[in-house]
């Protein structure tokens, strides 16, 4: 995968590049951009692990229930509040992420754990730079996007790794999605507080993503994904209850 994450950060990167708006940036932003593109490096990578060793639905599900760990920054660091229809609301999403994995699949709980971690404060990186960050999100995604870019490229110079051609231009279509949703991200915390924003987000691509397998893949769906649906409806319609 790592020819692919390459195209993907080189791609991300490059539009990020010609993105850029003037603007200072403190020795915070550089840094805290610097790890968070590890972050991100190393969710990916730990996350195609994940899925190697526990399978497709357990790490999906754990990636998604570590949206908490964003939520709790949010509550416990900087001072944001939930209603009581909120909190109804992330329950009812971890319990349909719970209900998604399949815990027979477990082979390996370190690997769980690993990427309910890395995968959370990955997330929790945007709420971090908005408090604390100097205010130029552009640079911001530049240098995300850029030091991940260069943190892969050294992982397959010394791996001595090989660049087929097909995975790369697989990465370069997923280089401006993975962008865009970055961008977007950061510009709706603007408007919503992050213990809405970070399970009404999570919740949705699970949505779309079993939407996609019935419409594109010709899923047929069963009992378990009819009251997977409905959680994840009912969980939507509360976490957007002021």
């Amino acid at each position: 995968m790592m020819p692919v994450f390459l195209g993907n950060y080189f791609v991300a990167s490059l539009f990020s590049a010609f993105s850029l708006r003037p603007g200072a940036a403190g020795t915070f932003d550089i840094l805290f951009g610097l790890l968070t593109g590890a972050f991100f490096l190393v969710n990916f990578w730990v996350y195609q692990k994940c899925i190697v060793v526990n399978g497709l639905s357990l790490s999906v599900g754990s990636m998604r229930i570590a949206m908490i760990i964003p939520i709790l920054i949010a509550l416990v660091f900087f001072q944001e509040s939930l209603g009581l229809w909120n909190i109804l609301g992330i329950v009812l999403g971890v319990s349909a992420f719970s209900l998604k994995a399949d815990p027979k699949a477990l082979r390996n709980l370190l690997w769980i754990l690993l990427l309910f971690f890395v995968s959370g404060f990955s997330d929790a990186s945007m709420k971090i730079f908005k408090e604390l960050g100097g205010g130029n999100e552009s640079f911001f995604v530049f240098l995300i996007f850029g030091s991940a870019f260069f943190y892969t490229l050294a992982s397959i110079i010394s791996g001595k790794r090989s660049f087929p051609k097909r995975l790369v231009l697989y990465g370069f279509a997923l280089g401006i999605p993975n962008r865009y949703s970055t961008v977007f991200f950061l510009r709706g915390l603007d408007s919503v507080p992050a213990t809405i924003a970070y399970p009404l987000v999570a919740v949705s691509i699970v949505l779309l993503s079993i939407g996609s397998d019935v419409l594109f893949w010709r899923r047929r769906p069963d009992c378990r994904d009819y009251l997977l649906w409905t959680l994840l409806i009912i969980s939507l319609i509360l976490l957007n209850i002021a």
